[in-house]
């Protein structure tokens, strides 16, 4: 267990999340008095010191500091302040073999009970709200009133458009667009362009709203089936994370797949993200529950990362890497070879300023951190190079390659993917 506690007013204000798993998108808090980043960052280093371990680096988000040093002597001992920032309002905090937390900052104006709201929420174990909700929000976000009264499901209908739109953006990941009226209405539909060939062999998708008391709409969910394998498909959802709604969605889906021999869910990347079919477990954890409580069982797990522009620099020192046009998904495959090790992955046309990365990684077990840096550093280049200002990168599982290759690029690991499966 990792101790967690506030200090005193006389020394540093800091919380962590008290369980080692880091299941949340934040690991605690730091509340520091001042803007002066120079004055500040040695009491949280020396505190985090005792806690965690030697502090061998930081980011920072430069916007909430007066000035930003590249490094600083502290207990005699040199602190890298790291090249790439950290996200709004959050510093991430390195200790040795590239280990990171990612604390939230609470603004040091800010009040003592806000900061108590925003703290505690930010070192809460699976916590799945941001620091910039946080701070937007003064506090963690309130789930609607467990005992909401749901009066009715029905059939999705174009007035519905705006309050769905709502829902499906609440859930919204960094890197994913906002949703579009278009977006949602090819999602209705069944059809994606950047994905089209799971939707061809899939029958048309039913689309409804979940309806309170008072008629106002709280859910949405699409499910299908499938011909070839006799199979049902829960496309995609969203409740606000409210447990009554999304029970309620997830048992109207099985009610109505009751004939299918499995039960499949967040399998299929519809036109509502940028190549994201499964499930956000950590900032979706409710769903995630309510899906393993109705007999769902997670499998083909990912990582989701995100990369913002800053700090880019990248050069190809490695080997040579090729590239190859490719149509589906439209953009590029990249690889290397030497020896008898390969290195392959693929990069997405960006659209909307975002561009995709699927990193598929060696084609041996044996590992070659030269090589794996090399595809890495040319997809970053290529991305930006046209029209990326932001990179989502999709990694499968936690092996290769391994996770200090992205850090030290400048990826921060927002969320853990997953696809069900009900039998």
């Amino acid at each position: 267990m990792m101790p967690n506690h506030t200090t005193d007013s006389v020394g540093v204000r800091l919380v962590l999340e008290p369980t080692e798993t880091r299941d949340g998108v934040l690991h605690g808090a730091w509340w520091p008095r001042s803007h002066d980043l120079r004055g500040e960052l040695a009491a949280l280093v020396t505190d985090l010191g005792r806690r965690l371990g030697t502090i061998l680096r930081v980011r920072v988000d430069p916007d909430a500091w007066d000035d930003v040093p590249s490094s600083l002597m502290i207990d005699g001992r040199f602190l890298r302040i790291g090249d790439f920032p950290s996200p709004m309002g959050t510093i991430t905090v390195i200790r040795g073999g590239h280990d990171g937390f990612l604390l939230l900052v609470v603004p040091p104006e800010t009040t003592a009970t806000r900061a108590a709201s925003m703290m505690a929420a930010a070192a809460r174990p699976a916590n799945g709200t941001c620091a910039a909700e946080l701070l937007a929000s003064g506090g963690p976000a309130e789930e609607p009133p467990s005992e909401t009264r749901l009066a009715m499901t029905r059939a999705y209908t174009q007035a519905d458009e705006s309050a769905v739109l709502a829902l499906v953006n609440a859930d919204r990941l960094p890197g994913q667009p906002m949703c579009s009226r278009q977006m949602l209405a090819d999602a209705v539909e069944g059809t994606c362009v950047d994905n089209p060939s799971p939707w061809a062999e899939l029958d048309p998708p039913r689309t409804e709203v979940l309806i309170d008391d008072s008629g106002d709409v709280v859910g949405v969910i699409s499910y299908t089936t499938r011909a070839r394998d006799a199979a049902g498909l829960i496309l995609w959802l969203h409740g606000n994370e409210n447990t009554t709604v999304i029970e309620a969605l997830v048992q109207r889906a099985l009610d109505c797949l009751e004939g299918c021999s499995f039960v499949h869910a967040f399998t299929v990347a519809s036109a509502l993200t940028s190549g994201l079919g499964a499930l956000p477990c950590v900032r979706r954890a409710t769903t995630r529950k309510v899906l393993e409580h109705a007999g769902f069982a997670g499998r083909d797990s990912w990582r989701y990362l995100h990369r913002g522009v800053g700090g880019l620099g990248l050069a190809q020192t490695g080997p040579p890497v090729r590239v190859a046009a490719c149509v589906r998904p439209s953009g590029w495959w990249l690889s290397v070879a030497e020896h008898e090790i390969g290195v392959e992955a693929v990069a997405g046309t960006p659209s909307h300023g975002v561009g995709v990365l699927w990193w598929l990684g060696t084609d041996t077990a044996h590992d070659d951190a030269a090589l794996d840096k090399a595809v890495l550093d040319r997809a970053l280049a290529l991305l930006y190079a046209n029209g990326a200002r932001e990179i989502v990168l999709y990694a499968e599982g936690e092996p290769l390659p391994a996770r200090s290759l992205f850090d030290t690029a400048g990826f921060v690991d927002v969320d853990h993917l997953a696809s069900y499966a009900r039998g």
